[in-house]
């Protein structure tokens, strides 16, 4: 019985890890996802943007890339 009880613990805590990480790429994805769409606006409209507004993506660009390098920082929490 004690087994049994100490593998379905085991297992229980194996899922919520792995819906931890779930939670995580999830967030990753999006952010990607918002990353990609600044660089096909800036492609399509490149001679059409004012350079504040290049500005402004550039800074939105790099924010999510810090956004995502500290949700990496989490996921190694997990492989570790």
């Amino acid at each position: 019985m004690t087994n049994e009880k100490e593998e379905l613990t085991f297992l229980e805590s194996q899922l919520e890890w792995i819906k931890q990480r779930d939670e995580l790429l999830e967030q990753i994805e999006n952010k990607l996802y918002k990353m990609k769409q600044i660089a096909e606006k800036v492609a399509a409209n490149g001679d059409f943007i004012t350079v504040n507004e290049k500005h402004q993506l550039n800074e939105r660009f790099l924010q999510l890339k810090s956004e995502i390098a500290e949700l990496e920082r989490g996921l190694q929490i997990y492989y570790n």
